[in-house]
């Protein structure tokens, strides 16, 4: 599960949340009920995902970017080239995420976030809230077979150090994360924050993490979410529009928590007003991204800051799931009640958006 290139797969930027934020590492308990979130940097989990991303063992989950940045900075010898076939295949053998594809799916686990979106990949939940990377590494390693241990230990203790060298930074994300702390905090956030859980049905109280990582280009950044953790992507130096990208990637937390038999008739049901969605090369694009894009950057640029969005400018980078957003727009204006998730106009809304060009659906 969304940079000016940041065309906020939003407006404006590549990629979490509504939640209030007292500052970085402290818990808001200023509505019922509380929400917990925590905007910081972790160097075991930065770490992690330039390791991790290195041999782009599951492309669309991991990026060559990483070992691009790598082989112009320090090259890439035949010893690096076999481990790093050694740990993608480690990886695409064990990951769940590697074999997700692999079976048909039901249209509720293709049109809306799945549930990976909260769980996360199990070897990767080692590194996200771990104290430091030894202690990561160890509880990862630890499971594995004699064999995979070596690897492991092996690759880690390999390219590590210079992965540390690529990390270097003076309080790395310090700006940014004030910046996103400070906005979070504003009332507005909260109260559309409450009406994202209204609307998706969800009665749990979210902790939401957000971790910013390096990624190598300055000129995007980007958002995923990795087992209920914002992952923000960026320069160490960048200084991005993060909080609708945060607001996004929580619509995105919210909708996978959708009860289930909610989740399965309203996606049966946009199936067959949309047959179109199902082909689609990713089928999220036609109605999981276009509500995030609603909610996350139309709403919330309505809403919190008092601006509007303009109707002629992009949305998102993917044109399906910026027309589709822009239909829920025209259809349930901001400055109005907020729509309800369910069978009717703003699935009718959404899928009118279905009889786009072949050629525009990438």
């Amino acid at each position: 599960m969304p940079s000016s290139s940041r065309i906020l797969r939003f407006r404006g930027a590549a990629a979490v949340l509504a939640v209030l934020m007292a500052m970085p590492f402290c818990t808001l308990q200023a509505a019922e009920p509380p929400y917990s979130v925590e905007v910081r940097y972790s160097r075991a989990l930065d770490l992690f995902n330039l390791l991790d991303n290195l041999p782009d063992w599951l492309p669309g989950y991991t990026s060559p970017v990483y070992q691009e940045a790598w082989q112009r900075r320090f090259g890439l010898s035949d010893q690096d080239r076999a481990l790093l076939a050694g740990y993608a295949a480690f990886r695409q053998r064990t990951s769940p995420l590697a074999r997700s594809g692999s079976e048909p799916s039901a249209p509720a686990d293709r049109l809306f976030a799945g549930a990976d979106t909260r769980t996360g990949d199990p070897y990767a939940r080692h590194f996200l809230a771990a104290p430091s990377f030894i202690a990561a590494v160890d509880a990862a390693i630890a499971g594995q077979d004699r064999e995979d241990q070596l690897l492991l230990r092996r690759y880690y203790a390999h390219f590590a150090p210079h992965a540390e060298q690529l990390l270097a930074a003076h309080a790395p994300f310090a700006a940014q994360r004030a910046s996103l702390a400070r906005q979070l905090t504003a009332p507005a956030v909260l109260a559309l924050a409450q009406q994202m859980k209204t609307f998706f049905n969800v009665d749990d109280s979210p902790v939401f993490q957000v971790r910013f990582v390096w990624w190598p280009e300055a000129e995007r950044t980007q958002a995923k979410l990795r087992g209920g953790y914002i992952l923000l992507f960026s320069t160490f130096e960048t200084d991005d529009d993060w909080a609708p990208i945060v607001m996004h990637e929580f619509s995105h937390f919210l909708s996978a928590g959708q009860p289930a038999p909610q989740r399965r008739i309203l996606a049966e049901s946009f199936a067959a007003l949309c047959p179109q969605a199902l082909a689609l090369p990713n089928p999220l694009n036609a109605l999981e991204e276009p509500l995030a894009i609603y909610w996350g950057q139309y709403r919330f640029e309505q809403q919190v800051r008092g601006e509007a969005l303009p109707a002629e400018s992009a949305w998102y980078v993917q044109p399906q799931a910026d027309r589709a957003a822009k239909a829920l727009a025209l259809a349930f204006p901001a400055g109005g009640p907020a729509p309800r998730l369910e069978v009717g106009p703003l699935l009718r809304a959404a899928a009118s958006a279905c009889s786009a060009p072949e050629d525009e659906r990438r």
